[in-house]
């Protein structure tokens, strides 16, 4: 999605490289690296701590930022049609439910001034008349004493909008494989999976290896095998007519779009249920879908290398949450 390169250094569409310190002395001294981010060849902006800058141009001080250097920030993804964002307060609700829970100083913007920043960078981006993808990312910026949190530090805050490169037609036509990973977690107990986190290698690393295994997600479960969530989504079950999703009581993210999916079960009167789901209750459903805010509803064909419910896919009720679901753009 973005090249990265330090300012200054020789070399182009360089990728991460590690610099030569003693080359660039002068230009590093005291330690004060930045780095640009480099976008596409398009005049992008993004924007990064009040200022909107051209993406190719964009500094950020990577020695000193702990969302760089040790993976504490927060993030929060979200799809915008013609400039209209139906989900925008829950996003920015989880957001700062996060800040607080981990102890991350809200003193210094609120959520009207990132909801002004996104409005203002879609039109900058020319995305108010199309399907956008936009991406805000907080990060603590710097510790006190050997990794003790400053509460007077002023978190980073960097925002994303780009043309939404979506999932292909055909995964919503005739689902997708989904693959159950080798990283096991536990049922219970880690508040951690409750926020969204830039900290995301567990994620990708679960990513890449349903890829390997020609599955387009993969899915946390436990040793003994207790369904969890998805690396990049929630899943949800159908069995006779009835939805369900596991609890928040569980390791999972409370996912803006599994939220959204359980309100129009309520409001169209669709049979729900939060609850336990084992493996074995994923193999005998009717229909399984994946939620995210990019995504939105996407049908399971095939959960390993078993088939999903009698193979129509989408199922009825799929199709029929993700049709209520549309109509709230």
């Amino acid at each position: 999605m973005f090249n990265s390169q330090p300012t200054g250094y020789g070399g182009k569409n360089l990728q991460c490289r590690v610099l030569n310190f003693k080359k660039h002395n002068k230009k590093y001294k005291d330690n004060k690296i930045t780095w640009t981010i480099r976008g596409s060849e398009m005049n992008e902006y993004i924007f990064i701590n009040n200022i909107y800058t051209d993406s190719k141009k964009a500094l950020f001080p990577i020695s000193s930022d702990c969302g760089f250097v040790f993976g504490d920030g927060l993030f929060e993804t979200m799809k915008a049609r013609n400039g209209n964002i139906p989900s925008f307060d829950l996003h920015l609700d989880r957001l700062f439910s996060s800040m607080l829970q981990l102890r991350y100083n809200t003193d210094f913007f609120t959520s009207e001034n990132i909801r002004s920043a996104v409005f203002k960078l879609l039109l900058k981006n020319d995305l108010l008349g199309t399907d956008a993808y936009i991406k805000i990312v907080v990060t603590r910026s710097s510790y006190g004493h050997k990794l003790i949190f400053d509460p007077k530090s002023k978190p980073g805050l960097i925002i994303f909008a780009k043309k939404l490169m979506g999932y292909p037609d055909d995964f919503y036509k005739t689902g997708v494989n989904v693959f159950t990973c080798s990283i096991k977690r536990n049922a219970f107990g880690n508040d951690i999976y409750r926020h969204k986190l830039i900290n995301y290698f567990e994620n990708v690393l679960a990513k890449n290896e349903a890829a390997a295994n020609q599955a387009q997600e993969a899915l946390f479960t436990t040793r003994d095998k207790v369904v969890l969530e998805g690396a990049a989504s929630n899943l949800f079950t159908v069995k006779g007519g009835k939805v369900f999703t596991p609890p928040l009581t569980q390791n999972i993210l409370p996912g803006i779009t599994r939220q959204l999916v359980i309100d129009i079960c309520h409001k169209n009167k669709i049979k729900f249920a939060e609850k336990r789901i084992h493996y074995f209750n994923l193999l005998e459903a009717d229909e399984v879908f994946l939620t995210n805010s990019i995504m939105e509803i996407m049908p399971v064909k095939r959960v390993d290398s078993y088939a999903v419910g009698l193979g129509a896919v989408p199922g009825p009720l799929t199709a029929k949450i993700h049709k209520l679901y549309r109509s709230m753009f």
